[in-house]
């Protein structure tokens, strides 16, 4: 349902019916997300079912997460609300309002200047890629990733607050999964607990840079999103794509 919404409102963006929209969410069961261009069978599907971790494919591209003790933010606008709009300014600008919101929190952050690390690795923590935020000391600290589509930009990224997300391991093929340019929030913070206040760090960030109001789906954003849910992405055929 979560990846269902987004593309719900792309589309309704494409079509002029939505708005620009942030979102911040989390996952019900844990769930592990493959990037688009992504093979399936890198992911250990029988063991995911036995321990209750759910498998979804998304629009954006990028490599696998399991979200678990982790916020998720998504946001889309279109090419009228951004200038220049492309790749490279669009995911700097959505750096800087995240190292702005981890600012908020006490957390010390930087855009990773360049992608370092095996690019091979079927785990999105397994290394940097460039422009993601990293802590200086500590490792990566939000995976993000981005999809343009006729003039609409999605882009999504895990912030993970603990280091469960690091059980991933389990559920991938092969072996030598590593974690060693990764990091999570509350072992980078001097409170040791961010979860009460991510949600509301992020929020605040993005608005030091874009103008935003409280708002929800509209009610032909969420049937057309309760319609994917079922016929894409529920549907083996879509997660086996590649």
């Amino acid at each position: 349902m979560n990846m269902a919404i987004d593309e719900a409102v792309m589309t309704g963006m494409k079509e002029g019916r939505s708005s620009p929209v942030l979102r911040i969410y989390t996952w019900d069961p844990p769930t592990i997300s493959i990037g688009y261009f992504q093979s399936a069978e890198e992911i250990d599907l029988e063991r995911c079912r036995a321990d209750g971790i759910g498998v979804v494919r998304r629009l954006t591209g990028g490599r696998a997460v399991l979200h678990d003790e982790e916020i998720t933010y998504s946001i889309l606008f279109s090419e009228a609300d951004f200038t220049p709009f492309r790749k490279r300014e669009i995911f700097l600008f959505i750096a800087r309002c995240l190292v702005d919101s981890l600012k908020l929190l006490g957390i010390s952050s930087n855009i990773a200047e360049k992608t370092r690390g095996c690019l091979a690795s079927p785990n999105c923590f397994a290394a940097p890629a460039q422009y993601e935020i990293e802590s200086p000391d500590a490792g990566k600290l939000i995976g993000s990733a981005q999809v343009i589509r006729d003039g609409v930009v999605l882009q999504h990224g895990a912030i993970p607050l603990t280091g469960s997300y690091r059980e991933i391991a389990k559920y991938l093929k092969g072996e030598g999964h590593s974690f060693k340019r990764a990091s999570y929030l509350n072992q980078v913070s001097g409170s040791g607990n961010c979860e009460g206040d991510l949600a509301k760090s992020i929020r605040e960030g993005f608005s030091m840079h874009l103008p935003m109001r409280d708002g929800g789906l509209e009610p032909q954003e969420l049937e057309a999103a309760r319609e994917l849910a079922k016929t894409r992405y529920a549907n083996l055929d879509w997660l086996f794509r590649k």
